[in-house]
């Protein structure tokens, strides 16, 4: 018997979400989504092609590039102000724009007087952190407004260059000024974006950026994501690496390549455009290049040629012309001579490098790693490469007890080096898209990986106002793109622990049809649903790859940790016969609510039990004929905080990721038990 409770993630005591009909402020604002697919014109032919523009610019790849780039690390001038999030979500249109400037009294403009501002060094978070690793009072719940302002000089050399300005992440509305004139916004603190600032630039002068940024506080409003209160911290501001990068008029925005299937067979996307006012020709030349794992860049340098080795594929040549403004893909098929896959067991990896010429001269250059596998599902299993897997999961929330959710490669690393080290080959990346750092180290560590939207225990009045709104579909789309040339990346996820509902299911069909449509990547569609919210049968299966469950019994739903996980699997196995099942959370707090380190390895042991009867893979290799679990994850490998309890610690180790709790060898012994055949 299920028994429906708060959602899964939460500790003891804490309170649930705040009803939609209690939540203050407006139903829904007006802001526009600013991304979107168009038909692209396909320079060689054959099926439809979609490229993604937002904010008037094709979606580039995030990936580093050899280009010219002035970073904007450092230090900021900023002043805190108390935000009209009703302003914030109005339409820019009309008289928008001009009363949000209204608002900001002057501090956009290039003459306005910052010097009286506090400074910060940027990226980072807002909110002050506390100076107790682990503080049980969490960080500075800071949820309003700040502006940021600083200056910067532009080369001279870059003019006729095509410049932009890119950011990993702000959190949650960036409105963005250059010398005083507005280039755009974005919504959403999870995905990066871009925007185009040629001709607003000075070059070989000093130039002034200004930010606004509002991060209104979860649970006042509908029309956000997340709306209600999420099990993490809503940490505000310039949150990751933010730069200017410049490129030819006509340049390549990115290559996505798709294998297609294990003999080496790839398809390879090239979306160039012409930033400039006139028409323009060139040749594109895309070629793969070999790695090297024992390059001193591997593990040290996120760039893809800093691993890149001998070509030993090019496909032909391709004369691109375009207009002015004009963004074109260019589909070709290759195959990769003497195929060697990516595993998690083996992660190898191509650099995929595009050269564009005109002129008889090379122009542009572009480039990104990328690996070789195909995912599927067949009789109940999970394949990878067309073999069945099993998966040994573990949660991480991309956050750091003195930086929040600031990444760098450097605090990235050592966090998914140690998740690999507990034995675990999946890593679920929380409830939202992480830093592209942290999935470009785990195809290089040989981790799959799970992404997901931060659409968080969402009922069908915030799913309602996201079908009108289209901020979820935007982050769905903004994830996808920044992660397509990624094999490491298996699972796309649509929500987590959501109510059950008719909206529900509209919304798992909604994202499951965009992806086919607009880019058909071949990674496998699936969401977190709790196990008391829909159940076994729940319907919003129908429109994913693999159904996938958190599976607290005995803690937040009825029976005990090991039957109430039995039976539930066994009776979601007799609704989706035919498909793999995965667990994406499992797991306790390790102290309060009657809770101790104690039963927290009890959890662990006792639902791992009810986990092993149904297995796909057996440790030893063999594959289990009547097998249906993929993969089960652990809920977390460390503590985080959380907008509930402060401090949630549901960690296999502390927030210094030194404080091994006893859990933390029970799960390295399961786990490795798969690595010692």
């Amino acid at each position: 018997m299920l028994i429906l409770t708060v959602g899964c993630s939460l500790s003891p005591n804490a309170a649930p979400s705040p009803r939609i009909d209690a939540l203050k402020g407006p139903a829904e604002g007006p802001l526009a989504a600013s991304l979107e697919f168009r038909p692209a014109r396909t320079v060689t032919g054959g099926e439809q092609a979609f490229v993604a523009w937002e904010s008037n610019l094709p979606v580039p790849s995030f990936d580093p590039q050899d280009r010219p780039r002035l970073g904007l690390e450092g230090t900021w001038r900023k002043e805190r102000f108390k935000a009209d999030h009703n302003l914030t979500l109005a339409t820019r249109g009309g008289d928008g724009l001009a009363r949000i400037e209204a608002e900001g009294q002057g501090r956009q403009r290039l003459d306005y007087d910052d010097s009286r501002w506090a400074t910060i060094q940027l990226p980072a978070v807002e909110n002050r952190m506390p100076k107790l690793v682990g503080d049980p009072e969490g960080p500075e719940p800071y949820e309003d407004g700040v502006w940021y302002r600083r200056n910067f000089t532009v080369p001279a050399g870059w003019k006729g260059q095509q410049v932009t300005l890119q950011f990993l992440s702000v959190n949650y509305v960036a409105d963005v000024w250059v010398n005083g004139r507005w280039v755009g916004y974005h919504e959403g603190g999870y995905t990066p974006f871009v925007l185009d600032v040629t001709d607003g630039v000075k070059y070989g002068g000093e130039n002034v950026i200004a930010v606004r940024v509002d991060n209104p506080p979860w649970g006042t409003r509908m029309d956000t994501v997340p709306g209600p209160k999420a099990d993490w911290w809503n940490y505000t501001g310039i949150i990751q690496d933010v730069w200017l990068e410049a490129a030819p008029p006509l340049h390549v925005v990115r290559v996505d390549a798709r294998p297609l299937d294990v003999a080496g067979n790839l398809r390879l996307t090239a979306v160039v455009h012409n930033a400039g006012t006139s028409e323009a020709k060139g040749t594109l030349k895309l070629t793969v290049r070999q790695t090297d794992p024992t390059a001193p860049g591997w593990l040290t340098d996120p760039s893809a040629m800093a691993i890149a080795g001998e070509p030993i594929c090019r496909a032909s040549e391709i004369a691109v012309d375009l207009k002015a403004g004009e963004a074109l893909a260019a589909r070709v098929t290759v195959q990769i001579p003497d195929p060697q896959l990516w595993t998690p067991e083996s992660p190898h990896l191509y650099v995929l490098e595009a050269e564009l010429s005109a002129g008889g001269k090379v122009i542009d250059r572009w480039a990104a790693q990328f690996g070789l596998r195909t995912l599927g599902t067949e009789n109940a299993k999970l394949l990878l490469n067309g073999k069945p897997v099993f998966l040994r999961g573990l949660a991480r929330h991309e956050e750091w007890p003195d930086t929040g959710r600031t990444a760098s490669w450097n605090r990235i690393r050592p966090d998914l080096e140690q998740v690999q080290a507990m034995g675990a080959n999946f890593l679920r990346t929380a409830h939202y898209p992480n830093h592209p750092y942290t999935y470009i180290l785990t195809d290089r560590l040989g981790l799959a990986a799970w992404a997901e939207v931060p659409a968080w225990q969402f009922t069908d009045a915030e799913f309602t106002v996201q079908a009108r709104r289209g901020i979820t579909d935007q982050m769905w789309r903004e994830m996808i793109l920044m992660g397509a040339n990624r094999p490491s990346i298996w699972f796309w996820s649509t929500n987590n622990e959501s109510r059950d509902g008719r909206r529900r299911v509209e919304y798992s069909k909604r994202l499951l049809d965009d992806l086919r449509q607009h880019v058909d990547d071949g990674r496998l569609v699936s969401q977190s649903a709790a196990a008391d919210r829909g159940g076994p049968t729940d319907a919003s299966m129908a429109h994913v790859d693999v159904p996938a469950w958190t599976l607290y019994f005995g803690i937040f739903h009825g029976s005990t940790y090991y039957a109430g996980t039995a039976d539930f699997l066994r009776r979601a196995h007799a609704s989706w016969p035919d498909r793999p099942l995965l667990d994406t959370e499992f797991g306790i707090w390790s102290r309060g609510g009657g809770s101790s380190p104690e039963r927290q390895a009890d959890v662990f042991r006792e639902t791992f039990r009810a986990f092993r009867e149904a297995v796909a893979v057996e440790p030893d290799g063999t594959v289990n004929p009547d097998g249906y679990l993929a993969g089960i994850t652990w809920w977390t490998i460390f503590d985080w905080y959380t907008t509930f309890t402060k401090l949630q610690t549901m960690g296999l180790y502390g927030m210094d990721r030194k404080t091994a709790k006893p859990v933390s060898e029970a799960v390295r012994q399961a786990y490795q038990e798969w690595e010692r055949r």
